[in-house]
């Protein structure tokens, strides 16, 4: 990361006060990682291999500090996505926010992961920037960044008019609680999101318990929740991690769906180099619902799922590292999971998606 000095920073905007954008801290920073990879399916009709370059959660941004004195900081960050493989990008499509951090914690407001989200993502998948081998695919049914009642399947998110509280860091322990103000209001159907997670790090060790509810999603008188776990040991340069979770759906206010998943997964580090194995698995869907939701097929039918991923990490440098994946998702007969960020066109239910590729990631 580079540093950026206030008096540089208010030469590169058209703001004519430069006291309005003082600021004890400004950083600029930014991640780029770009694939090529073959991706085909089969199962029913089949996707034949294709080669293509993918971009994988490539992104830019700023992020800067204000001392208020008496242990107080205004804090902000806006952040965009950079697509590196077709030269498009947003200025604050990621997580974008401001707020205020003192002795009790600090509060902001924004588009924001959610504490449901962040809970697992890094700390457990060791393929959270590589899509195809990404977690999400399964896990949280797949991302979605967005309001509320958008992308109404999906527990793996980056919430709009989020208002995220942190805790201090108390013995190791840090619990996040996140609402999503209901914007979206209409006539019929008020929906909202509440979002918590309560994570202990000491060393070695990691443990975490997030739960997440939306509500109206699917409609009035609906309400669907998630809830997650989380660990992870760390012996040496071994670091093995799991992560469970159960979902349930109530498409209407007579009908749902609960799914179980889970996860294994481990990182072996050595010099330069690493090794990443994961391993998940979807129980198939129980309950009374009629409609699939998501990857998730509907109950009764043959709706399990599993994924296989192995990585290779070689790092030239602390910021530049080069990189192989592969990732089988395997769907039964009545589940259609697909690669959350770039997904397979094409695909229906039942199918086996396989994946491999090769890149390089750089930060900044």
């Amino acid at each position: 990361m580079s540093r950026v000095r206030p008096t540089v920073l208010a030469a590169a905007t058209l703001f004519a006060s430069s006291s309005s954008m003082a600021a004890d801290s400004v950083t600029l920073f930014g991640y780029l990682n770009t694939d090529i990879e073959n991706v085909r399916a089969s199962g029913g009709a089949g996707i034949p291999s294709t080669w293509r370059e993918s971009n994988n959660l490539s992104f830019w941004g700023m992020k800067g500090t204000e001392d208020l004195g008496d242990s107080w900081r205004a804090f902000f960050q806006i952040q965009g996505n950079i697509f590196v493989n077709r030269g498009a990008g947003g200025v604050n499509d990621r997580d974008t926010y401001v707020g205020l951090a003192g002795p009790y914690g600090q509060l902001s407001m924004g588009f924001q992961l959610t504490p449901y989200r962040a809970s697992t993502w890094m700390p457990i998948d060791p393929f959270f920037m590589n899509t195809i081998a990404g977690a999400n695919s399964i896990i949280g049914n797949g991302f979605f960044p967005g309001g509320n009642a958008q992308g109404d399947s999906s527990f793996d998110r980056r919430q709009a008019n989020g208002v995220l509280y942190t805790s201090p860091n108390w013995h190791g322990v840090t619990a996040q609680v996140m609402y999503s103000l209901p914007n979206e209001k209409t006539p019929t159907q008020t929906p909202s999101l509440l979002s918590t997670s309560l994570a202990y790090q000491n060393g070695s060790v990691y443990l975490s318990y997030a739960y997440e509810q939306h509500n109206s999603y699917f409609g009035p008188g609906t309400m669907d929740y998630g809830q997650r776990f989380g660990a992870a040991y760390t012996y040496g340069s071994l670091s093995v991690r799991g992560a469970a979770e159960r979902l349930h759906y109530e498409p209407t206010p007579s009908t749902y769906t609960n799914r179980w998943a889970w996860q294994l997964a481990a990182v072996y580090q050595w010099t330069v180099q690493s090794i990443k194995v994961s391993y998940i698995q979807a129980q198939a869907a129980t309950g009374n619902a009629t409609v699939p939701i998501g990857g998730i097929g509907r109950p009764g039918v043959d709706s399990g799922a599993r994924q296989i991923a192995l990585g290779y990490d070689y790092a030239l440098s602390k910021r530049t590292t080069l990189y192989a994946i592969f990732s089988r998702l395997m769907n039964r007969s009545g589940t259609s999971y697909n690669y959350s960020t770039n997904p397979l066109p094409g695909q229906v239910t039942g199918m086996t998606l396989t994946g491999f590729g090769v890149g390089i990631a750089h930060s900044f």
